[in-house]
């Protein structure tokens, strides 16, 4: 089961940056390094009083996705 934190990322990702379905924080993790990229992984891990949020969340969201066999 997806919390709120989770949906409302997802959300605020489909607005932002199109229409897959995947939380802000994965999409914040893949992207090339720069420094709003770098300034979002601080504000988040402070937010969430977690390390590495948006890692963890970006490995979240792959183990959720259904393996495929093409």
């Amino acid at each position: 089961m997806q919390s709120r934190w989770w949906r409302a990322s997802v959300i605020l990702s489909r607005a932002l940056c199109g229409p897959r379905g995947k939380p802000l924080c994965a999409r914040i993790h893949e992207a090339r390094p720069s420094a709003w990229r770098t300034a979002a992984m601080v504000a988040l891990d402070i937010a969430f009083a977690e390390p590495d949020h948006c890692a963890r969340i970006h490995r979240r969201w792959k183990a959720l996705q259904p393996t495929r066999t093409t």
